[in-house]
């Protein structure tokens, strides 16, 4: 009988170890899924807060080609044709997200971390669509646009037109990216630790 609690008592001694080591892993790998979580928000917070001021520009650019057209549908000769329509933007990581998700190490974190994480990413998600909507409204335009090449006063009215439509709707997009774009910084700025 003693030999059997002795043996029992042994069992789980070793099992309380085992659970302890476990216990002490899945916290660590916690940990560090948070901590690399904090660090990729942190650089994609300062991607978009310097891409945010491109924005301006980049409105700026569309409004110039809208009044180019403008000019071009009044039927004005123009010394200079220059529109420039373009896009570039932040390149918003959540690797770090994704792995957490896959390694099952967001169990071990506290759930309110982990709601707010969510929270966050989901913006960034929306924010890349819009951008990639953007990137394929600057390619319908530049197709548009190379209508203007050859002789641009030659161009149908309906096809300025278009490019005008192309232009306005891409500058709207852009409003609407600058206001996300702010929006999110400012969840960023929630979920990252005070400096």
């Amino acid at each position: 009988m003693v030999h059997l609690s002795m043996v029992t008592i042994g069992i789980l001694i070793a099992l309380g170890l085992e659970q302890s080591v476990e216990a002490y892993h899945n916290h660590h790998v916690a940990r560090e899924a948070r901590a690399n979580m904090l660090s990729e928000l942190a650089d994609n917070k300062k991607q978009l807060d310097n891409h945010l001021g491109d924005i301006a520009r980049m409105q700026k650019d569309r409004q110039n080609g809208v009044a180019v057209v403008g000019q071009l549908l009044a039927h004005k000769h123009l010394k200079d044709l220059r529109i420039e329509v373009g896009y570039s933007g932040p390149t918003l990581n959540s690797t770090s997200w994704t792995t957490a998700s896959t390694v099952g190490a967001l169990v071990y974190m506290e759930y309110l971390d982990v709601k707010r994480f969510a929270e966050v990413y989901k913006i960034q998600d929306f924010y890349e669509h819009l951008q990639n909507d953007e990137i394929k409204d600057v390619e319908v335009a530049l197709g548009l646009l190379n209508s203007l090449e050859d002789d641009p006063e030659k161009v149908p009215d309906d096809e300025l037109r278009a490019i005008k439509r192309q232009l306005l709707q891409s500058e709207a997009a852009l409003t609407v990216i600058e206001q996300l774009g702010h929006q999110l910084s400012n969840e960023y700025g929630k979920v990252l630790p005070k400096s």
